[in-house]
């Protein structure tokens, strides 16, 4: 065959095909798939994919936990505060001499600051602050003291707030204000200077809200979440006392989570899951793919092999295509998955194993047609060979119409996947998939959390739909000419 009977044999492919609307949907739809696939690494980081499962470390810290997407915002009244990470203002005063425990020593302050524009009619989810210098003092050691730290909050109405203090800090600090211990505690005593006895005596300080209280006027209902929010410039001032001319300030940093984040917002670790439907889109079609090639392919020969043998030999093997049809799919997967290293791999094999069956037997009533034709039997008669028989003569007339099986059963195995990820987690995959961020999710479905669960099912359902109109599109395309 000649390159131009190839190019033409794809042209008059392609003219037959873009007659089915529904086809050209499908193949649109598995160009943004690809798209997404291919261009995973540029729409998403993947350090953040790496770190997806280590929800524990630091890479998520900075992120808000629970918030919804950034465009929610236009859909809502009002405006929510965004993801911000604020550059300090770093100022060394003159040293001067201090007490410290009990000794006189010179001091070295530093002063840091940071200015913080609340203009929003929401909360920002929190407040992170990461201090970080090099302190030389270490326990034991002789003339050498740790430094002191002080972060404070200078509110628009001229209130002054201690957030944190620390007068032996070597040298990291990490202080989140809705959980800190000493942020909740400093907050309350100050909500007490405004608060009614009765609404203190309504609340414990395990039931404040402290960002409430941070950003909300200084009256009556502060504790409550009553007293409504107190817009304008707020300054975070970081003092630092250095004692030793070694000690030194490497780093410092104030994150505003924001009460929307991106494009899908995030989970309850904070992690974005914009990256977990991006990476598990290239995951999706890969385990589709490879799923369904492997028992297509495996049912198409199997299904030829059988036709072409015949009696005893075909009896036999329809008879392992039944038991093997009849065995309870899903709960073997799961058995399989659990006892087997979790790994996107294995699982497509596993799954490969027992999705031959599917075309078998249409491939053999075809193949038991097409071994009559008069072709076939020529062949055999001037003694062409019986797998030469079966690969050239037999199996390529069935060729077309395995296309179309591959592409309508790529929907079965991403719904398998997704499944056995949503029950097992990671115990089935390694690997991120939209049916482990489900896994993530199931617990909850009534919190109302919508962004975290809609989209991972919106994304199985629209890559099995892709799938779906292209392989009908292409049955009826092939399908006739196997008649022919």
């Amino acid at each position: 065959m000649e390159w131009k009977d190839v190019v033409r044999g794809l042209k008059s492919f392609w003219d037959e095909y873009r007659r089915y609307k529904s086809g050209l949907l499908g193949l649109a739809m598995l160009m943004v798939l690809a798209f997404m696939a291919i261009g995973t690494p540029v729409l998403a980081p993947e350090e953040a994919c790496r770190n997806w499962d280590r929800y524990q470390w630091w890479y998520w810290d900075e992120s808000p936990s629970a918030v919804p997407p950034a465009w929610v915002d236009w859909f809502t009244p009002g405006e929510f505060p965004k993801q911000e990470v604020l550059a300090p203002s770093v100022e060394e005063g003159e040293p001067i001499w201090v007490m410290k425990d009990g000794d006189p020593v010179l001091a070295r302050p530093v002063y840091i600051t940071f200015t913080y524009d609340f203009h929003y009619d929401a909360l920002p989810d929190d407040i992170k602050l990461y201090v970080d210098a090099y302190v030389a003092w270490r326990p034991g050691a002789k003339g050498l003291k740790p430094a002191t730290l002080i972060i404070t909050v200078l509110r628009p109405d001229g209130n002054a707030v201690v957030l944190f203090r620390n007068d032996k800090y070597v040298g990291s600090a990490r202080v989140t204000v809705s959980t800190d211990t000493y942020a909740r505690e400093s907050l309350l005593e100050f909500a007490a200077l405004f608060e009614t006895p009765e609404n203190m005596a309504k609340i414990g300080p395990a039931g404040i809200d402290p960002l409430h209280i941070l950003f909300s006027e200084a009256k009556p209902g502060i504790v409550l979440n009553e007293a409504p929010l107190l817009k304008g410039i707020y300054t975070f001032q970081i003092y630092l006392e250095f004692y030793s001319d070694k000690d030194y300030l490497e780093s410092a940093k104030l994150v505003v989570c924001g009460a929307v984040f991106g494009v899908l917002g995030t989970d309850i670790y904070g992690r974005d899951l914009w990256v977990g439907l991006v990476w598990g889109s290239r995951l999706a079609l890969l385990i589709g793919l490879v799923t369904a090639v492997v028992s297509t392919v495996v049912g198409v020969i199997y299904g030829v092999i059988s036709a072409y043998a015949g009696g005893l030999i075909d009896e036999v093997m329809q008879r392992i295509v039944e038991l093997v049809s009849s065995i309870p799919l899903l709960p073997i997967l799961i058995i399989l998955s659990y006892y087997m290293e979790p790994s996107i791999w294995n699982l497509a094999l596993i799954m490969g194993a027992f999705y031959w069956v599917g075309p078998v037997k249409t491939v053999r009533s075809m193949a038991l047609q097409i071994k009559e034709e008069p072709y076939v039997e020529a062949a055999r008669a001037i003694g062409v060979g019986r797998w030469r028989l079966i690969t050239r003569y037999i199996a390529a007339q069935v060729m077309p119409y395995t296309f179309a099986v591959m592409a309508l059963s790529v929907p079965g195995a991403i719904l398998t996947e997704a499944a056995i990820s949503f029950l097992l987690g990671g115990l089935a995959v390694r690997e991120l998939t939209w049916g482990k961020i489900l896994h993530d999710a199931r617990e909850y479905v009534l919190s109302g959390m919508w962004w975290w669960i809609l989209p991972p099912g919106f994304m199985i359902c629209f890559t099995g739909l892709a799938f779906v109109l292209v392989g009908n599109a292409l049955d009826k395309i092939l399908n006739p000419m196997l008649k022919r």
